[in-house]
């Protein structure tokens, strides 16, 4: 692990070499000297390394000792840094080859590589953007604690008229400074008696109130009316995800999460760089290139952009909701509910999405393709497109790969390395989700009864803040149900019908897109109780054998049976 000042990507003398160990401590010394072991004993640089705790024992002990950028890729998974052919354990010239990520240095020292600068300006140095969880003890190297108190008061003004007011505080500790966990270290512990209160630290601080009118005009006739408020923090996975989804070309793929955010390399002058895989080299962006995100969904051919603008880390959803519900008897076998709701939410956290666009040459886009004299340009704001002319537009979506030059770069970058193509998650803004969700259970006789449920969802645009483009909610806008139960009064056996329809809707999420097909799914259950100890269970799912997919990129689902046996004491 040596900074390469002189970017040659190999070691010279001078350069320092950092060994870092579990204590922290940290050494610099010419890595082409012979080791010593604890006992003074020099021995050669070979697999007796990895049971210490320095650069490469990463590999062995499964722990990020070394806080590297890359890890090699272990492409034949012996855990060395090179394919060990004849499995003696030590790297031979002559017959092992060095695995992508690692060097040799001096004839026989290999070396995972690092250059030991911030290339993209974010204060992190060689952070690993670009190898994902590849190590045990990096599952657990993210923490999040979180803190809630929560009331409700419900006064009746009147024997029909209830008031309802309830509120909750969150603290969470990638928010806010207020409550100090004290157990940021891996095996911390998570006593309250350790936290520390910040009183006057209230940034960040989620209040959610809530505020309701109950009225009960007779018996089993329920109405209400509701305001609330209410925070979505991001979830774990769309702050830490950090995982290896595939190669395109020379280029890794990962899945990232956003905490931090991301950040796009930068070069002395400032400018954005990206990778040029003909070059094998870094390069400024300049006014005869352009950003192209491309799309999977065929209906759509990607788009472009003239700038790139740092995503921050994802802020907490906000969501204000006002509700209408009825909940009651419509008739004496029949009963029935009904929610009519609509929720504004603010900073609506995507699904994940092509962070890393391509480089393209900009006369394809500013080409007059149909020679009229009119040509498209990326003067916009913030780098917006001007569409001036369609038809040129629809032309260079066609023809973007006949200008293709290389993929921007994001994060720390090491010289000759490919920068990694990155997705992951962005906060898209104001966004308007309404609808209604109606249920009716029906007491058909005394052994038969059945549930209907119906739902209606409705949303504005979701606009992605990268491509300005419109993407999926992920979500049908229609859904039903049916639930036809049987209880046998001669015998404790149950058996019940369960039917569902979801209405065909477009979903996406990074590398995947689709058209999810409308699909209708019926339900057996079979429950027979052998004595008050033990019940067993008969569900076949799917019984009529309806192929369909339910997420793209998922598998077909069929008919599935299951049995069961329950057991109680």
């Amino acid at each position: 692990h040596f900074f390469d000042f002189n970017d040659s990507y190999y070691y010279n003398v001078g350069e320092e070499y950092r060994n870092i160990d579990s204590s922290n401590q940290i050494s610099s010394y010419n890595p082409n000297v012979s080791w010593t072991d604890a006992n003074g004993m020099v021995i050669n640089y070979d697999s007796l390394i990895f049971s210490d705790d320095n650069v490469l024992g990463a590999v062995l002990d499964n722990l990020d000792n070394d806080h590297d950028s890359d890890d090699f890729y272990d492409i034949d998974g012996n855990g060395l840094p090179w394919t060990d052919n004849n499995n003696n354990g030590v790297f031979d010239v002559d017959t092992d080859v060095v695995e992508e990520g690692a060097k040799l240095v001096g004839g026989s020292h290999i070396f995972v590589y690092a250059d030991g600068i911030d290339n993209d300006g974010d204060g992190n140095i060689d952070e690993n953007i670009d190898e994902g969880i590849d190590e045990k003890a990096e599952d657990n190297r993210y923490k999040v604690n979180e803190f809630g108190l929560y009331y409700q008061l419900n006064w009746k003004i009147n024997n029909q008229l209830e008031f309802i007011q309830a509120t909750r505080l969150d603290v969470h500790d990638r928010l806010t400074n207020f409550i100090d966990f004290n157990n940021s270290k891996y095996n911390d512990s998570y006593s309250p008696f350790n936290w520390n209160f910040n009183l006057n630290k209230k940034e960040g601080l989620q209040i959610s109130p809530k505020f309701g009118l109950a009225y009960k005009p007779k018996e089993n006739q329920n109405y209400r009316l509701t305001w609330a408020r209410a925070f979505n923090t991001p979830s774990n996975q769309a702050l830490f995800l950090d995982i290896f989804v595939t190669r395109f070309s020379i280029f890794k793929v990962y899945a990232k999460g956003a905490y931090g955010g991301y950040n796009y390399t930068l070069n002395n002058n400032g400018d954005n760089v990206w990778y040029d895989p003909y070059l094998g080299s870094y390069e400024a962006m300049d006014s005869t290139l352009i950003y192209f995100f491309p799309s999977v969904d065929p209906k759509v051919k990607g788009y472009f952009s003239g700038e790139l603008q740092n995503q921050p880390e994802l802020e907490s959803e906000i969501i204000n909701t006002w509700e209408f519900g009825y909940k009651g008897r419509i008739t004496n076998k029949i009963f029935g509910t009904f929610d009519l709701y609509t929720s504004h939410y603010s900073s609506f956290v995507s699904g994940a999405t092509f962070i890393t666009p391509l480089v393209i040459k900009k006369s394809i886009l500013t080409d007059d393709y149909n020679s009229n004299g009119i040509t498209n340009d990326d003067n916009g704001i913030d780098g917006n497109i001007t569409i001036n002319d369609q038809d040129d537009y629809d032309e260079a979506l066609e023809v973007w790969r006949q200008g293709l030059e290389g993929v921007a770069s994001i994060g720390d970058t090491l010289p000759g390395v490919p920068t990694p193509v990155v997705i992951g998650y962005v906060n898209y803004g104001e966004v308007d989700v309404w609808g209604f969700d109606g249920s009716l259970a029906i007491l058909l006789s005394r052994t038969w009864n059945m549930d209907l449920t119906y739902s209606f969802m409705g949303t504005t645009d979701f606009l992605n803040p990268l491509t300005k483009a419109k993407e999926s909610v992920n979500a049908p806008k229609h859904k039903a149900g049916l639930k036809l139960q049987y209880s046998a009064k001669k015998y404790p056996a149950t058996l019940s019908l369960n039917g569902r329809y979801v209405d065909g809707y477009d979903w996406s999420s990074g590398i995947y897109y689709g058209k999810i097909k409308a699909y209708n799914i019926f339900d057996l259950h079979l429950g027979y109780e052998i004595n008050k100890y033990l019940k067993a269970n008969l569900t076949v799912n799917n019984f009529l054998d309806n192929k369909h997919t339910e997420i793209i990129g998922g598998p077909s689902l069929g008919r599935i049976l299951m049995f069961r046996l329950e057991t109680k004491f």
